[in-house]
């Protein structure tokens, strides 16, 4: 498989040192995909290092009984290692993984601290979000839609839910699931 630019190979055994072994301390959530762990990179080498030193990432690994596989891990690494855009989710590299024992396909992410729209929405003993939030929030979504729309080679997001909309600090991005050229 050839690389897209300024994405990095991991290996198994970084994205394990990363996770603590994909531990529960380190369990993000669950989606279509996968499971998500919280991992840490140093910001220079993107090695492996100790929780709270350096660039905390998302790793998102595929289980066996998913309904996604091979075709859509490629396609997020495909469209993410060469879009970027303020309002979608860096993509910083993937692992595929001879490992029998594990899932072989996984995706690294930059960490958004502030989790998912959904959460925001409907979990209760969360601050409400204002309703000037919500408007900026749907602004910062339609841009990365935009984005995606306005390529030579046109991109249709087929998965535009609460749940992949995930916040930073500042700005609200999409995590680009579900991608298609």
């Amino acid at each position: 498989m050839a690389a897209s630019a300024g994405l990095k190979s991991f290996s198994m055994n970084d994205l394990r040192a990363a996770t603590k072994n994909f531990g529960s301390n380190s369990y993000l959530g669950e989606g279509g995909f996968g499971c998500v762990y919280k991992g840490w990179m140093d910001e220079a080498t993107l090695a492996p290092t100790r929780p709270g030193v350096g660039r905390m990432v998302a790793i998102k690994k595929l289980k066996k009984e998913s309904f996604q596989g091979h075709k859509e891990w490629l396609a997020e690494i495909t469209y993410l290692g060469e879009l970027h855009h303020q309002n979608l989710v860096s993509l910083v590299g993937y692992c595929c993984s001879d490992d029998v024992n594990t899932s072989k396909l996984l995706l690294v992410y930059e960490y958004m601290p502030r989790g998912s729209l959904e959460n925001h929405l409907f979990r209760r003993g969360t601050q409400p979000l204002s309703w000037p939030m919500r408007v900026s929030i749907a602004v910062d979504v339609a841009r990365g839609i935009s984005f995606l729309h306005a390529q030579d080679n046109p991109v249709i997001f087929r998965d535009l839910k609460s749940s992949n909309v995930l916040l930073d600090a500042v700005r609200r991005r999409l995590l680009a699931v579900g991608l298609l050229a």
